[in-house]
């Protein structure tokens, strides 16, 4: 791992975030879908349920409303304004082709911060034509993306990672780079799901029992690791941080990257990775102290960005490329921005049954008064 990425103090209850799990079913078909129970719409009384054991195990500060699609559930506003008076952060993912001025303007009054929009070729969607080209996926990436910023919500891109075709990370990412309204990027490395089966057990209890399905394919391959020479290599970019697994906490299984970025007026884009400083330290552990719990969810604020740039030069970040990037910025008059990658590796099975996952498992749902692991969720029987 690279000796410059900062791995998170997050462990147990200090995990700052979590998934509510809301619905099974949905409206398109994806090449990666981690769902394989039969559809179901939760009750209200079931997402408070849920959220009690979320609060009950994490000192949380935000939330991603999952599914299935999300915008299929009828009281999807309801559980916003619910979550979002938890104290929470409310985010959620969608594959967004439901989305119309009327449900966004319901969302954002409901307390919505940020949707990532799961928008990506291995779908089968009304919206886009099968082996779609660069331009038809970029024209919909600017519709919906638009759609939602005109609401007054944050808006990330989501899309599954194929080690086949790993340049579509890239098409992403100049995406990103290049947007006014996208501030976040969330890759999920391609599992296949179905090779496991028979899996028991919770994060605090420990994942056990499970097993390969009978004629499993090969195993999957992509990994962070892949993930982070790749963008070294192609893009010169540098991780901020990471989670290592439950096994090994040098395997990057959560990899993150902050990118300031800049565009001048002829429109040429400009990026630097910040490095890990003891002020980022300071201000985690300051927080935790203060508020009882880490910061997760920030809205694009380009002052403190600003204010982040200098003084994590100063507390030992990368203090020379820090003043390249602002001295471009500034001789061209141009803003800045933070732009948040974030790449997530999800579980996989040993051999021998091991089941192997982010350690602390950031994107944990609740199930039968327990945590497990978002991603394979629906192959776990039983938490007892």
């Amino acid at each position: 791992m690279n000796v410059h990425a900062w791995h998170l103090p997050w462990k147990g209850a200090t995990v700052p975030h979590a998934a509510l799990d809301i619905i099974r079913g949905c409206n398109i078909t994806c090449e990666a879908c981690y769902n394989s129970r039969p559809e179901h719409i939760k009750t209200l009384t079931e997402i408070e349920a849920d959220l009690d054991t979320l609060l009950a195990h994490r000192k949380l500060d935000s939330v991603l409303l999952v599914g299935g699609e999300v915008l299929l559930h009828p009281q999807l506003a309801d559980i916003v304004k619910r979550t979002k008076a938890r104290g929470l952060v409310v985010e959620l993912i969608t594959n967004g082709v439901l989305l119309n001025p009327q449900l966004l303007s319901d969302l954002r009054d409901s307390g919505l911060s940020l949707i990532f929009l799961h928008i990506d070729r291995g779908q089968q969607r009304p919206d886009l034509p099968p082996n779609a080209t660069h331009e038809q996926l970029l024209d919909l990436w600017e519709e919906k993306t638009a759609l939602v910023a005109r609401h007054g919500i944050d808006v990330g891109l989501n899309m599954t990672a194929f080690e086949e075709r790993i340049a579509d990370i890239k098409e992403m990412f100049d995406f990103t780079m290049g947007s006014e309204l996208v501030n976040y990027m969330l890759v999920t490395l391609f599992r296949d799901s179905a090779r496991l089966t028979d899996c028991r057990g919770d994060l605090a209890s420990g994942l056990h029992g499970a097993r390969l399905a009978p004629n499993a394919p090969k195993k999957d391959t992509l990994t962070n690791s892949h993930i982070q020479r790749y963008l070294r290599e192609e893009l010169g970019l540098s991780p901020f941080c990471y989670l290592g697994s439950n096994l090994c906490p040098d395997d990057p299984r959560w990899l993150s990257y902050l990118v300031a970025r800049h565009k001048n007026q002829a429109g040429n884009v400009f990026r630097h990775c910040l490095r890990v400083s003891a002020f980022e330290k300071a201000y985690l552990a300051l927080a935790l102290r203060l508020a009882g719990r880490y910061p997760m969810y920030r809205r694009q604020n380009p002052r403190q960005l600003l204010a982040q740039l200098i003084i994590n030069g100063l507390a030992g970040g990368d203090l020379p490329g820090n003043v390249r990037f602002l001295t471009r910025c500034i001789s061209s008059g141009s803003k800045i921005a933070t732009k948040r990658l974030l790449f997530q590796c999800p579980a996989d099975v040993t051999e021998d049954g091991t089941v192997v996952h982010c350690f602390a498992c950031p994107d944990a749902v609740a199930q039968n008064g327990n945590l497990v692991p978002v991603c394979i969720s629906d192959k776990i029987r039983s938490c007892a």
